[in-house]
């Protein structure tokens, strides 16, 4: 199944926005807890930079994953390209194999018939 540019960009976008949106509600929710004395004050700059870091390491990897599906869908076209010229090539060969092998064929019967 081939994905077109249009749906590649919206697999590559959504998630991302979806990726923002559960940051949002993280930052939210450690905001809630962080007044609280034993809860997250004492680790609330370490959970902002993790949640941070998770959604651009999530980001990072997510492009590249849709960059790798488009290269791969290019490298099947391209192949698919080639596979068609090689089999015109190989059937141009296996033709050219049996005039030579006719031509072999009338010689040898001629030669048989001189005799």
């Amino acid at each position: 199944m081939k994905l077109s540019k249009h749906s590649l960009i919206l697999a590559t976008i959504v998630p991302l926005l979806f990726g923002i949106v559960i940051l949002y509600n993280f930052i939210a929710a450690i905001n809630i807890l962080q007044p609280l004395d034993r809860s997250t004050a004492l680790v609330y700059d370490q959970l902002v930079v993790i949640g941070v870091f998770s959604l651009l390491a999530f980001a990072v990897y997510w492009c590249v994953m849709m960059y790798l599906i488009h290269l791969l869908q290019q490298n099947l076209l391209i192949l698919d390209a080639n596979l068609d010229k090689a089999a015109d090539i190989g059937a141009r060969h296996l033709s050219d194999s049996k005039n030579l092998l006719n031509q072999v064929i009338s010689i040898l019967k001629k030669y048989e018939s001189n005799q």
